[in-house]
C-alpha cells in the first residue's frame, strides 16, 4: 500500500490546497504522488489545473505529454 508512504504528504497538501487553491507547487507534488499511486487520469486533470494557473511552469508541458502518452498506451 503506497498510500501509507504519501499519507502525511497528501494531508499537507490537502491543508495547502485548503488555504491556496492555486498554489501550483502543491498541486505539482500532488500530480507526482498520484501517478506513484497509478493514478495516471487524476494526476494529468491536476497538471492541466497548474497549466491554466501558471502555463509557463518549466518542465510542464513534458510532463503533460508523458502522461498523455502513458494513458495512451495503456488503452492499446
Amino acid at each position: 500500500n503506497h498510500f501509507g508512504l504519501y499519507g502525511a504528504a497528501m494531508a499537507d497538501i490537502g491543508t495547502t490546497l485548503t488555504l491556496e487553491p492555486r498554489h501550483f507547487g502543491a498541486m505539482s507534488g500532488l500530480a507526482l504522488i498520484l501517478e506513484e499511486l497509478g493514478q495516471a487520469e487524476n494526476a494529468l486533470k491536476t497538471l492541466r489545473s497548474i497549466q491554466v494557473i501558471h502555463p509557463h511552469m518549466i518542465g510542464l508541458d513534458q510532463r503533460i505529454e508523458h502522461l498523455e502518452l502513458a494513458l495512451i498506451g495503456a488503452a492499446l
